[in-house]
């Protein structure tokens, strides 16, 4: 405790001097706090934006380049039902077009079968999913968000409404059947606001076959479906369905059938973000290596100027790992004084950079905590210099000094 005691009050004694060898520290500390919460924020929103997307989804896909054989919406249906791992299958179509309801938007337009309620996060809050007969028939019936329900006709009460679908020169009336959740805040933001441009579109659900039948767009030839696993399930409902697709097709040992999830591609994403993000984090903490040789270089100076008072303390029989561990401990406080003013500086920043960004920055305690441990370490490692030139300091000679 006396060590500590001493190294504040040399701190104290040489504010200015001491405030400008932390200054390294302090820039480092907060430029790598803030890079990691940068890094931690975009992860986190990426992965609730592919939660999403599709809740625990598979998709599988049937290579092009090694077979010609495909798929029929009947025989993606029989596959999902073959799978006990699996809520269902469904075919996945998509496209952008033109909506005019009470207003006039454009939105992407997804189909599948009756089966792709499983890869939706929100619950029906009024009306229902459209249902088999619908998806098989390629009816004209839609599902919307409450969301998109607001952005197309300016309320949530919208099944039983109708609007009109374009693609193209086609076009065709579609009858809300159903809506699902939106938050209070999407609902809210969705209304239309004079002289605000939204960039805000919405989503709409219909059956896979109003797209290929009704508009004439490819997917009756099916190379990629959805299947959507039980929670936990996912490996064994992929393995079981690439195995199944391979016996309907005959294509056994062809490797034509590959898996494709949105988890796998989280994972992927995480990887690649944690090297971008650790690799800008090391090329910021270069500066707490310049902070190091700053708090050296200040400790060699106070060691030179306390020669006397060393020679004096030698000569009153304090030991040599003493006088070590007086000139280490007041590198380490001054490295831990500047890294937590650095992470308070961090903290700032982070906050300043947040009104900047599309996506709120997330600060780790565990981050944060390895990043003062590494300044603290740093103090010590670059005190051992100057501490082991204090420590075998000739009490003879440090009298003499002058």
């Amino acid at each position: 405790m006396e060590y500590i005691k001493g190294a504040l009050a040399s701190i104290i004694d040489n504010k200015a001097r001491s405030l400008l060898t932390m200054l390294g520290i302090i820039i480092g500390i907060a430029s790598v706090i803030t890079i990691l919460a940068i890094g931690n924020g975009l992860k986190f929103t990426v992965g609730g934006e592919l939660d999403d997307m599709q809740s625990g989804g598979v998709t599988m896909v049937i290579n092009p380049k090694k077979t010609d054989k495909f798929l029929t919406g009947n025989e993606v249906r029989a596959i999902g039902e073959q799978i006990p791992e699996a809520y269902g299958a469904s075919p996945s179509v998509s496209a952008y077009m033109d909506i005019t309801g009470r207003y006039k938007t454009s939105g992407s337009i997804r189909g599948g079968n009756e089966n792709a309620i499983y890869g939706q996060t929100e619950s029906i809050v009024s009306g229902r999913f459209y249902n088999s007969d619908e998806s098989e028939s390629g009816s004209a019936v839609a599902v919307l968000t409450q969301e998109g329900a607001v952005m197309i006709f300016g309320t949530t009460d919208a099944v039983g409404k109708t609007f009109e679908l374009q693609y193209g020169s086609q076009s065709r009336e579609v009858m809300v059947v159903g809506l699902l959740r939106s938050t209070e805040e999407q609902i809210k933001n969705a209304y239309p606001r004079s002289g605000v441009e939204s960039y805000n579109y919405p989503t709409v659900y219909v059956p896979y076959t109003l797209l290929t039948q009704g508009f004439g767009m490819p997917g009756e030839n099916i190379t990629s479906y959805q299947i959507f696993p039980h929670p936990g399930e996912q490996d064994p409902a992929s393995l079981r369905a690439r195995r199944v697709t391979e016996n309907i097709l005959g294509i056994r040992g062809e490797g034509a059938v590959s898996v494709q999830s949105y988890a796998s591609m989280l994972a992927t994403f995480d990887r690649i973000l944690n090297i971008v993000t650790y690799v800008v984090a090391f090329i910021a903490a270069i500066s707490l290596i310049v902070g190091g040789i700053g708090v050296m270089n200040i400790m060699t100076v106070s060691v030179t100027e306390r020669t006397r008072e060393i020679g004096i303390r030698k000569a009153l029989g304090a030991r040599t790992d003493s006088i070590l561990a007086q000139f280490l401990a007041e590198s380490a406080m001054i490295t831990l004084i500047g890294g937590i003013i650095g992470m308070l500086a961090g903290y700032g920043l982070t906050f300043i950079v947040s009104h900047f960004m599309s996506f709120p920055p997330r600060v780790e305690i565990a981050d944060v905590l390895m990043v003062v441990l590494i300044s603290t370490s740093i103090g010590l490692f670059f005190g051992i210099y100057p501490a082991l030139r204090a420590a075998k300091m000739d009490p003879i000679e440090a009298l003499r000094y002058e």
